[in-house]
Order: C-alpha cells, then structure tokens, then sequence
C-alpha cells in the first residue's frame, strides 16, 4: 500500500511538470476484467508456463481466478521540434507484478492489492523516413503478437514479451522498406544454480557483452489489407536476429545445489566458459479476404511466426529453464561440468475471421520444441548411471509444449471490447518423473484446459 501511495504522489507531481515541459501530452490505456477457469492450476495467469505432469495430484485441481490486474494506463507526451525533428515521450504501466513474497498470481483477500509495474519508459525523434529511440520499449521480437485473451499470448511456446532499455534506430526507405538496429540492456541466461556464488555474474547487467538486434521489414499494398488488431494494414514480412555473450565463471559447488545430493556427496568442478544466446526470427501477415477502405466486414487473414535459437530465454521467453549441463567424468569423487544452452525452435499460425466490424473470430496454433539433445537424464535429481559425455539438466525442462487456441470476439464500439476463449495446452518433457502413489506413477506428459472471458475499455 506505501508503494502505490508513493506512486500516487510521484504520478500527481510529475503531470504539472509533463505539461510546462510538453507541448501537449494525453492519456491512454485499458481497463480489463480477466476471468478464467484451468484444470491444471500451475500454468499461470498469462499461460506462460508448461503445464505440470498428470501424475502430480497437487496440481491437477480446477483454478478459478478473477482480476483485473491487466489493465494498464500510459502518458503520451508530444514535445517541441529538435533539430528537424518530432519529439515524443511515451510511459505504460500495469498492474501485473507480485507483491513482495506474494504471488501475483494467487493473491488472497476481499481487497486485491497488486504492484504497479513499469512497462515502457521511451523517448524518441521522428524524421520524415526515420527514427531515434531511447529507453525502455519493446524488443524487436516483441512486436507481431495473436490476438489472444490472455495477457502475453503464446509465451510459454514461444512469443517474447521483453521490454528492455535499449537505443534504437530505424531507417525507411523506397516507401516499403523499414530496416533497423538497437544496442539494449542483455537479458538474464540462467547458467548456474541459483545458490551459486557467482551467479550473478552470468547475469543481466554482469554479461559480456550488450544485447544487440537488427531488424528488415517489407510492407506492400498488393491486393488490399485486413485487420491486424482492429487496425487494417497490407502484406507484411519482417525479419530479425539477435545476439548476446554471456559467461559461467569459474569454481566448485557442492552436488547438493544441483540436486545431486542423494546420489553424489563430492563436488562439481565449474571451468570459465563462454555462451552465446541468439535468435532468428521470421514473421508474416497475409491478408487472404482483404479490403480497401475500413470497413473490416467479411476479411480474413493469416499471421504466422516463426524463430530458431540457442538459450532463448535471454530474449524474453518464459515458460522453461534454457540451459544443459554436460556431465564430462566422474574423476575421484568430483563431477566437471561444461555448459550448454538449449537448442529450441517454434512459432504460431493465427487466422482470423470477421462476420462484421463488430464480431469476429480468430483461431490459433503454437508450438516450441528442443532439439538436438543427445541424451537425457530421466529420473530428475540422480546422479545414478552418469558417466563420460552424458547430458544432466538443472531443471525440469520440457521437451515441446503446445497451445491451441479459439476466440469468439465482440466489439460494439471502439471503447469496449468482450471475448471468450477456449484454449488446450499440451507439455511433453524430457524427463521422466516418478511421483509416489501416483497412477500411472511415471509419466513425461501433463495437458490444461482453460476457459477464459475477458472484458476491456479503451480509453
């Protein structure tokens, strides 16, 4: 509660200051009312984690929740022109971070008390066919999202939502043309056991290096366009990549940390060793009934996405652990660990359909897999069978995880919008799990089932 007073009283003097310093600025956001029922009551609010084993009673309980934690409100400030430029100022927050030592997910109580949370703080310059950013906003994988009912579609198979503090800048060029580039804050990739003394400096601001992206987009009015998010847009192809060094310091840990301890009582040898998080990634909007003026009455359209790389959680991704640890012997009673990072792949295909500018219907598919992993460690926290060159995981990781989605949509009028969702989550993992007294007592699948209505005022 001393936060959001605290919040309250810097948002009251920040606004006379916005507008002595702005030319003019203006309010923005959405309020949303989320309500949804999971059989599997681990997945998250936002389905941005695998769903657990069936085998694993705890967590194979229906989950009702109600909130509205999702709303979000921002400040959009126009400034004065600056060496030939528009300058503008953009601030978004939300509700949907945890209290401390509360889940943000299974906050209890009649009166729901959630921490505001800092989405995007970004400045920028606006040439006729260019643009200079600073601050936080979007990664450039952030920005093709489905038009789903939970917040962050898709994160658990594999659409980043990362926001992070970067500087940017994006060239047009030939009208159809978008090319771009940022340097930006690196992302955490999680390479040591998180009791380990050093493994801050695997992280974040501790990295070696910056993340960088690069982006190129092609735009054309071929045929006509449809509607991406309510908004008609025509044919769109982007591509962009990203890269990243991060490094595991050397040093000893005991077995113990590493969830070896029952089995193995040495030590676990860690050597200096770097790894390199990337991503490739490819997207497209294809509009397949298309129109030529607002009226979005009887289009249609395909938006289809699709990524490769290696630890890709550094880019934003959420929903599983993204590294190996490789077993390379057993020599005297101690274990040498090399690190690797997880090969994965995936992506979505969306298509959407409007009765008329007031109901529609989108239907969608995502997926993400591991692969190229040799040898898998079956029985999560043993040590028992390990030897020359076989691959040890530091958690539980899946091995594909799948959603399936179908969204009935109705929007009276622009400031109100209603949807009701059915989705289907499927995680098959590469471990096998034995939980005590369960039938079947060992298993690597675990599935959800949601239904979800939301509610949103735009204003």
């Amino acid at each position: 509660m001393k936060k959001f007073i605290v919040f309250a009283v810097v948002l009251a003097l920040l606004v006379p200051s916005l507008a002595m310093a702005a030319t003019e600025f203006s309010l923005g956001g959405f309020i949303k009312l989320d309500a949804m029922w999971d059989s599997d009551n681990t997945v998250g609010k936002n389905l941005n984690g695998p769903a657990a084993r069936n085998n694993a009673n705890g967590s194979k309980h229906g989950r009702m929740k109600f909130t509205a934690q999702g709303s979000r409100f921002s400040f959009t400030i126009k400034g004065p022109d600056l060496w030939g430029a528009k300058t503008t100022g953009f601030i978004e927050m939300d509700f949907d971070s945890a209290e401390a030592g509360v889940s943000n997910v299974a906050t209890s109580g009649a009166s729901k008390s959630y921490t505001p949370r800092l989405r995007h703080a970004m400045f920028r310059f606006n040439w006729p066919t260019s643009e200079l950013l600073f601050g936080q906003y979007f990664s450039m994988f952030s920005e093709w999202y489905a038009e789903s009912a939970e917040d962050g579609p898709l994160q658990a198979t594999g659409t980043p939502t990362a926001r992070m503090a970067q500087v940017r800048f994006t060239q047009t060029f030939m009208s159809d043309w978008t090319v771009a580039a940022l340097v930006g804050d690196a992302n955490s990739a999680l390479l040591g056991s998180t009791t380990y003394t050093n493994t801050a400096l695997n992280n974040g601001q501790y990295a070696e290096t910056p993340q960088v992206q690069g982006k190129i987009k092609y735009a054309h009015d071929f045929w006509g366009k449809a509607a991406y998010y309510g908004k008609p847009i025509p044919f769109t192809i982007q591509f962009v990549g990203g890269w990243q060094r991060n490094v595991q310091r050397t040093g000893v840990q005991a077995a113990q940390t590493f969830g070896e301890g029952n089995f193995f009582t040495g030590n676990i040898n860690l050597k200096n060793q770097y790894v390199n998080p990337w991503l490739a990634m490819g997207s497209m909007f294809i509009p397949v009934i298309p129109t030529s003026s607002a009226n979005l009455a009887g289009t249609a359209s395909i938006l289809t996405q699709w990524w490769i790389g290696q630890g890709v959680e550094a880019f934003g991704f959420t929903g599983v652990n993204s590294n190996v640890y490789r077993f390379n012997n057993n020599f005297f009673g101690q274990l040498n660990y090399d690190v690797e990072l997880l090969n994965k792949y995936g992506g979505f295909v969306e298509g959407q359909y409007y009765f008329s500018n007031q109901w529609f219907v989108n239907a969608l598919y995502g997926i993400s897999k591991v692969f190229n992993v040799s040898r898998a460690r079956f029985q999560q926290g043993s040590a028992i069978g390990l030897g020359g060159m076989e691959n040890a995981f530091t958690g539980d990781i899946p091995s594909t995880i799948q959603q399936a989605s179908a969204t009935l949509w109705y929007r009276p009028i622009q400031a109100i919008k209603f949807g009701l969702q059915y989705s289907y989550m499927a995680t098959s993992y590469l471990q096998m799990t034995t939980v005590p007294g369960a039938t079947p007592n060992s298993t690597r699948f675990g599935d959800d089932h949601r239904v979800e209505f939301v509610g949103f005022f735009y204003f």
